[in-house]
């Protein structure tokens, strides 16, 4: 008996005008290392909700374990762990109070199923009490496995599970879950925007519209990747931003540690680093939302520590969180931020204009933005960041849990963005992604490490990616946070 079968599933929305499900048929085995693939809107995380009881199909039957999803839900639920997209834990409590509460709620303890979590828990073990929400990507997604895992589950249900963990990290994160696999026979359904990691499934399913259009191993299956070919050449020493020694400290912790680089009008600059080497910290002084301890940097011709109010004026910024309203249209969230640059209406008109009909979005002008599946929402993210024609835009990991098409996708507009004298500053988790930046610099415990084109890094370190670099560089890391 396998360990999930589904016969016939669907699921609609929207009183049946949009298909999650489309009679979807689908067994996973035992103890299979199961990998659930598909762009945004494909119906990944309707199939989780499924699985794991939170939803009933319209039509078609769903079990786990043998048991029924809808007449059995209780049964399932104590036999599954489940990790959703978004954080899934409770960011006031710390981090022993998460994995205490987990276990009661399962009638277990932590002592009774460590063996399960130990090689996970021990690394954030140190910061037991400190709060959820305090702590690095990394090191939550990490928490939230092992308080999934705490009460010994037959299977595993994880819903992108290192999206907006670093490299590192990932990696580390994922050889856990295979660990799990080989040798406890939990049975793990995983679904992941990264490459490397579909194809260490042992099988996959691609979904696409709510279909199931192909099943196999990763290598059968995997259509081939598409990369953006773009040649730039960047001349001139018209530097838009400049840092000296610049630093921050919050109280006896340096984040920031004199760090010190300049950037290139219309230049793609990468800034990469592990979660915790200070990378969102800079990019915060740098846009004026925090001033720095020691050191100076200038954006723009303006100083960030003491004229940060023209800085805002003069940049776009795209944080990591989407950053748009979801019950407004996407043309009133552009005509928002319009007005909030203080363009005149016939010049927000026109702009929404332009720039829908250049992501060929007019289809979705009047769409509510909350609706929307996420690869559309971090392009008009996008968007609305360079609205006003900023000289130079910051993007804090902007396609953090995009599939790789719309990754792609993103890129083109970046491309485009800088081919027109925009200013590029970018941190991603994708290493593919660094190989497209101008340059790039790698931030270890506050400091950078190396800085220079993608070309000449993998040169140096005589690595055949930028993947191979960064874990090169980045293991050298001596704080966790």
């Amino acid at each position: 008996m396998p360990m999930l079968s589904l016969h016939n599933v669907t699921k609609t929305y929207q009183r049946g005008r949009v298909r999650a499900l489309d009679d979807v048929s689908l067994e996973v085995a035992r103890g299979e290392f199961f990998g659930l693939i598909g762009p945004d809107g494909a119906g990944k995380t309707t199939f989780y909700r499924l699985m794991t009881t939170l939803l009933k199909p319209d039509a078609g039957r769903a079990t786990v374990d043998g048991y029924d999803t809808v007449s059995d839900y209780k049964k399932i639920r104590q036999n599954i762990g489940y990790m959703p997209g978004r954080f899934s834990l409770y960011q006031d409590l710390t981090v022993e109070e998460n994995l205490n509460f987990f276990a009661s709620v399962f009638g277990t303890s932590i002592g009774e199923n460590y063996h399960l979590v130990g090689d996970i828990y021990r690394q954030i073990e140190p910061f037991r009490t400190r709060r959820a929400g305090k702590l690095s990507g990394g090191m939550k997604q990490k928490l939230a496995l092992s308080c999934a895992l705490i009460h010994a589950p037959k299977v595993l249900f994880l819903d992108e599970p290192t999206t907006g963990v670093d490299p590192v990290s990932r990696k580390e994160l994922f050889a856990m879950l295979r660990k799990l696999n080989e040798e406890h026979g939990i049975t793990i359904v995983v679904s992941t925007p990264y490459r490397d990691e579909v194809m260490a499934c042992s099988r996959i399913a691609l979904l696409r519209e709510g279909k199931v259009t192909a099943v196999g191993k990763p290598e059968e299956v995997m259509p081939a990747e598409r990369r953006i070919s773009a040649t730039r050449v960047l001349r001139g020493e018209d530097y838009v931003i400049e840092a000296e020694g610049l630093t921050k400290q919050f109280g006896d912790f340096v984040a920031t540690d004199h760090i010190s680089f300049k950037v290139r009008r219309g230049e793609i600059f990468g800034f990469l680093g592990a979660n915790g080497a200070g990378k969102t910290t800079a990019m915060r002084m740098l846009c004026g939302l925090s001033q720095p301890t020691d050191g100076r940097a200038s954006v723009a011709g303006y100083d960030c520590a003491t004229q940060y109010e023209e800085i805002k004026r003069h940049i776009g910024y795209m944080s990591q969180k989407f950053a748009l309203y979801d019950d407004l249209t996407v043309e009133e969230n552009m005509e928002l931020y319009g007005r909030i640059y203080g363009m005149k209406t016939s010049e927000i008109t026109s702009r929404t204009d332009e720039m829908l009909g250049d992501l060929g979005a007019e289809n979705i002008r009047r769409a509510m933005v909350g609706a929307l599946p996420l690869g559309w929402k971090q392009k008009l993210a996008f968007s609305v960041a360079i609205f006003h024609r900023p000289g130079i835009v910051f993007l804090d990991e902007p396609t953090g849990g995009v599939d790789a098409e719309t990754r792609r996708q993103f890129w083109e507009l970046i491309h485009r963005a800088a081919d027109q004298g925009i200013t590029v500053f970018v941190t991603t988790h994708y290493m593919d992604e660094a190989e497209y930046c101008d340059r790039v610099s790698i931030m270890v415990d506050g400091k950078i490490e190396a800085l220079d084109s993608p070309a000449a890094l993998m040169e140096r370190y005589g690595a055949a990616t930028m993947y191979d670099v960064f874990l090169h560089l980045a293991r050298k890391a001596k704080r966790s946070e």
